[in-house]
């Protein structure tokens, strides 16, 4: 025979081997789908969990019943017949019970992070050195994560049939060393710069909250409070929420959420990563002289199509995450609004809580009953990812945030006069984003946001149908940023990093008062340009360094501001860590100081940029710290110094400071299903103007906060209790002081709240989707908490923090 037919012949008798080796095997959810067309059944089953799941194409099977039964030989499943022509596969489910020891030394692991597929990590405790998994599909892929070892990848039913699991060294910088939930799952410290890292679509459940309100999940974090009981009016440390920098895909946000700040106005279902930083900030953050909260949208290209909807006492929420172009383009699109003309307990908490010494005070608690009454919000983000290449990527992301207050108020006074009272915020802003990463060691990007916030209040009066009175206040800003960074690694060992950015701010602001004639137009517009140069260096894995440059320079007044920063960890061994920061910071938009947590008043919402008059602010913040850390206890405690110069007063216009010295100490423990932990800030904030130092308005010398979390599986519990000390009594200028009470103290009453929250997550077996249903309460007792005096000559005197205020919480995915 021929040697080139002999050569033909073998390689179509391999191809055909290779074809049938191939064709011997097909997924679990085509062979269903060729046994439905068969026999003209049907079959209900989990797609997500069998689809992984391979089987032989040809079972040799003659009958349906044949074929079940030979798949029920071949995969861990039940399969339920209900009648003739419906079958319901029911997966089996196994415990698994190991050890965990590191190879080298042969010692004993205790805790570890495991993922189950692709779902996300959870953490899990050694009891008595033993770790438990249960109800787990045994042709499930396990993932489990110990920190300075080698990640282990493995089927469950082979962890099933392991009595120990050994552990292997794997190196680990001290730049990559991230304590996972710090707090809670889904809150992790980072070392290397002392910030927070969350991750909403991981994060556990907190004690009153199970919507993921960022800013309820921010107050939990020691050293971040909101003395007036509203979640968006957090302090950091002293500082008060307007000089925070806070931001969404470099999209500057200028209020305090909606409901004038009682609930964050930003959906937690497409947020992938806040960095929150309660120090010094990073060289390549400016612009404020407190805190960061700097949120991240997902970059993530998608495969599938996923779908998630929320529904709660105060609104409704649908978020859609699909392919556009397969491995290209995705599209991200999420939307919430709050219920028309719909009054819970929840929102009336809210509603008597904002509109306290105003005017909505009496009808506080008849919010959304009636048309003459109306409160509402909604918020969107769209965010388009484009994959052009390997090396480089591109983003588009849109935000828009609106809230609408309407009423109508009979005067008590006057049965013929009618006042009136509309709010609007209208928000929106849009960045564009290239990255490119042209080697291992260089990566550039470039962005351009825009924004713009539109505040209108509008207050009018009228006897019979003549008007009488009128107010209206309309406050814009416009912010424009072109950003540039580039980022060179040098080696594991040395990172520099450096960029520019140039902001116009312009701000217009109108005011217009019948009776006093006023009908006035302020305009203020500034161009900053800022500059920044950072090197971190890593010695030995034992000292790690990051110092940098954040340079400013303001055209209005044609000058330089220098900010030098500079942070430092050092490990003294595995577990304990010492760390330190001490820079300078500007901020030009600004506020003006009040003594009053008053949002519903107009004029202290109103920005301002530095003039003649107003110099920048500038900040100054030191702190010495320390982390020591096991596998079931955290010990971390901070010692730090803050001075703001250059505070305007809003009452004489006058400049002055804030400084805060104090102490936060937290101290966690685990257990197998149940953490605690204690957190306590001991701290004196005051302001200093014409030469006089006083307690700030909202200074607390003592949070204390207990907090217990208890998981049971599918079921999930937080509680948490909380002590504050009572703010000084300021009394306002405007009232007299013999309408209070004369037997008041310097200080309120301290504050104290009890808050809990639930979940229960259940899968429906039919189909690849999940419910999470939870129950949260804030102030479940109650308490009649104080917080200070009303700055105005409303007939009540003090301000009070929110009372008991439930929500019930439905979130469906798939």
């Amino acid at each position: 025979m021929n040697l080139r037919l002999v050569i033909l012949i073998a390689c179509l008798v391999t191809i055909n081997f290779c074809r049938a080796q191939t064709q011997k095997k097909i997924k679990f959810s085509e062979k269903i789908t060729q046994l439905e067309k068969e026999y003209n059944v049907h079959f209900s089953y989990n797609h997500t969990l069998l689809n992984t799941v391979s089987l032989d194409n040809n079972l040799n099977c003659k009958t349906i019943f044949s074929c079940l039964k030979s798949i029920q030989n071949r995969v861990p499943i039940y399969i339920k017949t209900q009648d003739s022509l419906n079958y319901m596969v029911i997966p089996k489910r196994i415990n698994i019970n190991f050890k965990a020891i590191e190879k080298d030394t042969k010692e004993s692991i205790l805790t570890l992070e495991y993922q189950i597929n692709n779902s996300k990590k959870q953490s899990i405790l050694a009891e008595d050195k033993v770790f438990k998994l249960e109800t787990i599909f045994p042709l499930d892929s396990i993932h489990i994560y110990s920190s300075f070892h080698k990640t282990i990848h493995i089927q469950a039913q082979d962890l099933s049939a392991i009595k120990t699991l050994k552990f292997y060294k794997e190196q680990i910088h001290l730049d990559q060393i991230i304590l996972t939930s710090y707090l809670t799952q889904g809150i992790d410290a980072k070392l290397s710069d002392h910030s927070l890292q969350i991750n909403p679509q991981t994060l556990g459940l907190l004690a009153g909250e199970t919507d993921g309100d960022i800013f309820n999940v921010l107050q939990s974090i020691p050293g971040i409070h909101s003395p007036s009981g509203k979640s968006g009016n957090l302090n950091f440390r002293g500082n008060t929420y307007d000089q925070n920098l806070i931001q969404i895909d470099d999209i500057p946000i200028y209020h305090s959420g909606h409901f004038l700040g009682a609930i964050s106005p930003y959906n937690s279902s497409v947020i992938t990563n806040i960095n929150v930083q309660r120090n010094m900030l990073p060289a390549k953050f400016g612009g404020r002289v407190g805190g960061l909260i700097d949120i991240k949208t997902s970059n993530k290209i998608q495969d599938s199509t996923r779908y998630e909807m929320s529904l709660n006492t105060l609104f409704a929420a649908a978020t859609v995450k699909t392919k556009l172009i397969k491995d290209k383009l995705s599209l991200i699109a999420a939307f919430r609004t709050s219920y028309p003309n719909f009054k819970t307990p929840k929102l009336e908490a809210i509603s008597e809580l904002i509109f306290q010494g105003s005017r909505l005070e009496n009808i506080a608690d008849q919010v959304n009953d009636t048309e003459n009454f109306s409160i509402g919000f909604l918020d969107m983000n769209v965010k388009l990812n484009y994959k052009i290449n390997k090396k480089h990527a591109a983003s588009l992301s849109f935000i828009n945030i609106k809230n609408d207050l309407s009423a109508e108020v009979e005067s008590s006074d006057n049965n013929n006069q009618t006042d009136f009272r509309d709010l609007e915020l209208d928000n929106w802003g849009i960045t564009g984003k290239w990255e490119a990463n042209f080697s291992e060691k260089w990566i550039t990007e470039l962005r351009i946001s825009r924004s713009k916030m539109n505040l209108i209040s509008e207050s009018q009066g009228f006897l019979l149908d003549e008007r009488n009175s009128l107010q209206k206040y309309d406050n814009t800003i416009l912010d424009t940023r072109f950003i540039t960074e580039a980022i060179y690694k040098h080696s594991s060992n040395l990172l520099f990093k450096t960029g520019y950015t140039l902001t116009e701010h312009s701000l217009i602001s109108n005011e217009v008062e019948l009776e006093n004639s006023i009908d006035s137009e302020r305009k203020q517009s500034a161009v900053v340009h800022s500059a920044y140069f950072s090197l971190q260096k890593n010695w030995k894995d034992k000292l790690i360094l990051n110092l940098g440059f954040h340079n400013n320079y303001y055209t209005p007044k044609k000058k330089f501001h220098i900010n030098p920063r500079l942070s430092a960890s050092y490990a003294v061994n595995k577990n304990l860590y010492l760390k330190s920061s001490i820079g300078t910071s500007n901020q030009f938009i600004q506020k003006k100081l009040t003594n009053d947590f008053d949002d519903f008043n107009i004029t202290n919402q109103l920005w301002y940029l530095p003039n003649k008059e107003i110099d920048p602010l500038k900040g100054k913040q030191a702190m010495f710290g320390a982390v020591f850390d096991t596998s079931k206890w955290l010990l971390d405690v901070e010692l730090y110094r803050k001075k703001t110069n250059n505070i305007t007063n809003k009452t004489d216009d006058n400049q002055g400071s804030i400084s805060s010295l104090g102490a936060n100490i937290f101290v966690k423990k685990k257990w197998y299903k149940l953490e605690s932990w204690v957190s306590y800030a001991l701290s004196n904030t005051q302001t200093n103007f014409n030469n006089t130092a006083t307690d700030a308005f909202f200074d607390q010398k003592h949070l204390i906060n207990f907090t217990t979390l208890l998981n049971l599986d599918q079921w999930k519990f937080a509680i948490s209790w909380g002590y504050f000390s009572g703010m000084p009594v300021i009394y306002p200028d405007e009232t007299d002081n013999n309408t209070l009470d004369a037997d008041l103290s310097d200080r309120f009453d301290a504050l104290h709240q009890l808050d809990f929250s639930s979940s229960y997550t259940f899968y429906n077996t039919s189909k690849s989707f999940k419910t999470v249903i939870g129950l949260s309460i804030l102030n479940l007792y109650n308490a009649d908490n104080t917080v200070n005096v009303f700055q105005n000559t409303s007939d009540s005197t003090f301000r009070k923090s929110s009372k008991f205020s439930p929500n019930l919480q439905v979130n469906l995915f798939f």
